[in-house]
């Protein structure tokens, strides 16, 4: 997977875009549209020599005309998203060509762009720009549900391994990345998972849904995977249960279960917002 998909969004990081163009003339403009930015292309006239090229790597983006010598309308958008599943692509349609543009994107596209449109470069720019960040949102979704599915099924706790790693996308753990902001929500979340075990002994009402909310809004802020999650719960378990009772230890372990889940739900729906935020979709209760 390119590093650029799993990084937040900066006009200033470097892209390599692979332009599948068969027409001289456009290839040209487009080249020269984006010769002064972050974004370095590579040419390519044929859906062949596109796949050929795709199979080498180091391509974070690809920007598809869909009328190639070789490939006619959806055709070779359908073989590239078949092969390519972790590089966005951007898809270049004719003149006025809305509906074939809306059903690229039903498909698998990220973006799509008219063949009047290149002469903006502004717009060239911010559309291959958006593509990445929107297809890094979409990875973040999928790995939070795996995640979450994972956790479902009870292994979580004590030394059990997650199966599916974030690491493993190329994330780096927010442990690593900013230690003492780990330490501020690893307490925070300690702090709700107190409160919840003494909801259950005492009968009291905290707003322990509530907080968990904003804490995965927070999480979600800077970008954490649901790795970071566990990790979190891992740390802050081991801090609540070093000097308790046998029974404190079972209430605080038993509670935890039931507020990871909640709050990898609450992470899940805060990367889903944004991401179909970020498609310019409005969602029924923003309208």
């Amino acid at each position: 997977m390119p590093d650029t998909v799993t990084k937040g969004y900066d006009a200033k990081t470097p892209l390599r875009l692979l332009l599948v163009e068969d027409s001289p003339s456009d290839q040209r403009l487009i080249e020269e549209i984006l010769r002064s930015t972050a974004i370095v292309s590579e040419a390519v006239d044929s859906l062949a020599n596109a796949r050929a090229r795709l199979i080498q790597g180091h391509v974070d983006l690809v920007l598809l005309d869909l009328g190639l010598p070789d490939s006619q309308g959806l055709d070779g958008l359908s073989q590239l998203l078949a092969e390519t599943t972790d590089i966005p692509i951007v898809v270049m349609t004719g003149l006025s060509d809305d509906a074939l543009g809306f059903e690229a994107l039903r498909i698998g596209a990220e973006d799509f762009l008219q063949k009047d449109w290149i002469t903006d470069a502004a717009l060239i720019q911010r559309s291959l720009r958006f593509a990445v960040e929107r297809h890094r949102l979409r990875v973040r979704v999928q790995i939070a549900e795996r995640e979450q599915e994972t956790l479902a099924l009870g292994r979580i706790g004590g030394s059990a391994k997650v199966s599916i790693s974030a690491s493993a996308f190329g994330f780096k753990p927010l442990r690593e990345s900013d230690p003492d902001l780990f330490t501020e929500i690893r307490d925070t979340y300690g702090q709700i998972l107190s409160a919840a075990a003494e909801q259950q002994v005492y009968q009291v009402e905290h707003p322990v849904s509530e907080r968990l909310r904003k804490l995965a809004d927070q999480l979600g802020f800077v970008r954490a995977s649901p790795r970071d999650l566990i990790d979190l719960h891992s740390a802050a378990i081991q801090g609540l249960t070093k000097s308790v009772s046998a029974a404190q230890e079972r209430l605080l372990v038993n509670e935890g279960r039931i507020r990871i889940l909640e709050l990898m739900g609450y992470l899940v729906s805060y990367y889903r917002r944004y991401y179909v935020g970020s498609m310019g979709i409005q969602t029924r209760g923003s309208q």
